[in-house]
């Protein structure tokens, strides 16, 4: 299925992750994955989703996740609860690049999603053979209250899936 403003955000979504903790806060210091749901925690909030293709890479550490990063405040001010940021890497690459970008806010979640199963059940993933195989896509989704208001994916650069599009859309 293709996910398009106005649908209704899928059910029973599970992310992976590792919670940021300040006994964890050096970037070689592991914690725990443990799982997110997405209906319990978010079902009557405003989230954030916003995906790359993988954690330290050219685009996604260099244009794409350090303004949402910067501009986290100005998130907040227009009622985003949190901020997720995706990716099929595992969580405990996914932890060492929020610890990379300085996310300590426990609302500004570095999450998996595993197998890009997710990604591909909503089509917005990407295949990227031989190498990185099938990954998350770049984009960019905001849902309200289980309602997705706003879905962008990109092919080259952060036009859609960047912070100044999401701040837009909000």
């Amino acid at each position: 299925m293709t996910l398009k403003a106005g649908d209704k955000f899928p059910e029973g979504v599970k992310f992976s992750y590792i919670a940021y903790r300040p006994e964890n806060a050096d970037i070689k210091s592991c914690g725990i994955p443990i799982t997110l749901d997405f209906d319990k925690e978010f079902g009557d909030k405003t989230v954030v989703i916003v995906s790359i293709p993988g954690a330290f890479t050219p685009t996604c550490t260099a244009n794409h996740i350090p303004p949402f990063v910067e501009r986290f405040a100005a998130l907040k001010s227009k009622g985003v609860n949190a901020v997720i940021v995706l990716s099929a890497n595992d969580p405990f690459v996914q932890s060492a690049f929020g610890k990379a970008n300085g996310v300590t806010d426990e609302s500004f979640i570095f999450a998996t999603d595993p197998a890009a199963e997710f990604s591909k059940s909503v089509d917005l993933s990407l295949d990227l053979p031989p190498v990185m195989g099938t990954r998350t896509a770049r984009y960019a989704i905001i849902v309200s209250n289980g309602v997705v208001k706003y879905v962008e994916k990109d092919a080259q650069g952060v036009s859609g899936s960047g912070v100044d599009a999401v701040l837009a859309a909000l």
